[in-house]
C-alpha cells in the first residue's frame, strides 16, 4: 500500500488520464490494483489481476505498469518523489453476513408483527407480473399486506417497485396495503411513500444477527 504522488494513465477498453495528486494505491497478492483519491470509496481508477511490474525512469519517476492480455489493458502509474509504504500479508478468515435481505425477508415473515400488529403470513417470494415481492401477510380486517425488503437505505426506486405490486393486487379486485421495511429511507423515498399512501416500517439487521426470532 503506498501513500505517494502519482499521475495515471489507462489505455484498454476505453482511455483516460488523472493528473498529479497524492492518491493511495492499493496492489493485492494477486496482481489487483486499486487507486483511491481522497473521497469516495470507490476507487478512481483499478486493474484486476494484471502483471504488475515497477520501473525506474530517466527522470527519477517510478513507473507502477498494470497489464491484463485479455482484454489487453494498461494500467500505469507514475510515481514522484518519495512514497509512504506498507507491507502487510493478509489473511483469509471466515466472512459471515448477517442481516442480509434474505435473511431480513424470513424474519419479517417469522415475525409479521413487526409489520403490522395482529397480521398472519400468507406467503414469501410470490412471482407476479411485475417481479417477486418479498413477503405477503393478511392483517386482521382481512386486507393483504405487500411487504418490500431493504436492507440498506431504501430509494424511490423500491417505492415504486412496491406501487406495481400494489396495483397489481388492485387490479385483481384484491383490498391491498403497501409496506416498504427497511433500515432507513431517502429523503425522495420518504416523500413518494406518503403521496402513494404505503407505510415504512423500520427493521433493524441486527435484529438477525442476535438471533431475535421466533
Amino acid at each position: 500500500m503506498l501513500a505517494a504522488k502519482c499521475s495515471i494513465e489507462y489505455s484498454g477498453r476505453a482511455a483516460s488520464s488523472a493528473s498529479s495528486a497524492w492518491r493511495l494505491v492499493i496492489l493485492k497478492e494477486d496482481g489487483t490494483i486499486l487507486i483511491h483519491g481522497p473521497e469516495g470509496r470507490n476507487p478512481i481508477n483499478w486493474q484486476p489481476k494484471a502483471y504488475v511490474t515497477a520501473r525506474l525512469e530517466g527522470d527519477g519517476r517510478v513507473v507502477i505498469e498494470a497489464l491484463r492480455r485479455r482484454p489487453r489493458e494498461v494500467l500505469r502509474i507514475y510515481v514522484e518523489g518519495d512514497v509512504d509504504a506498507m507491507v502487510v500479508r493478509l489473511g483469509r478468515g471466515k466472512f459471515l453476513l448477517h442481516g442480509s435481505e434474505q435473511e431480513l425477508t424470513e424474519y419479517i415473515a417469522l415475525n409479521p408483527s413487526v409489520i403490522e400488529e395482529g397480521a398472519q403470513l400468507v406467503s414469501r417470494e410470490v412471482s407476479t407480473p411485475h417481479g417477486r415481492i418479498d413477503v405477503v401477510l393478511r392483517s386482521r380486517d382481512g386486507s393483504l399486506i405487500v411487504v418490500e425488503v431493504k436492507r440498506g437505505v431504501a430509494d424511490i426506486d423500491a417505492v415504486y417497485q412496491l406501487g406495481r405490486y400494489v396495483k397489481y393486487y388492485e387490479s385483481l379486485g384484491i383490498r391491498v396495503k403497501g409496506v416498504l421495511a427497511s433500515p432507513s429511507l431517502s429523503p425522495n423515498a420518504q416523500k413518494a411513500l406518503a403521496e402513494m399512501g404505503f407505510k415504512h416500517v423500520k427493521v433493524d439487521p441486527n435484529i438477525v444477527k442476535h438471533g431475535l426470532r421466533k
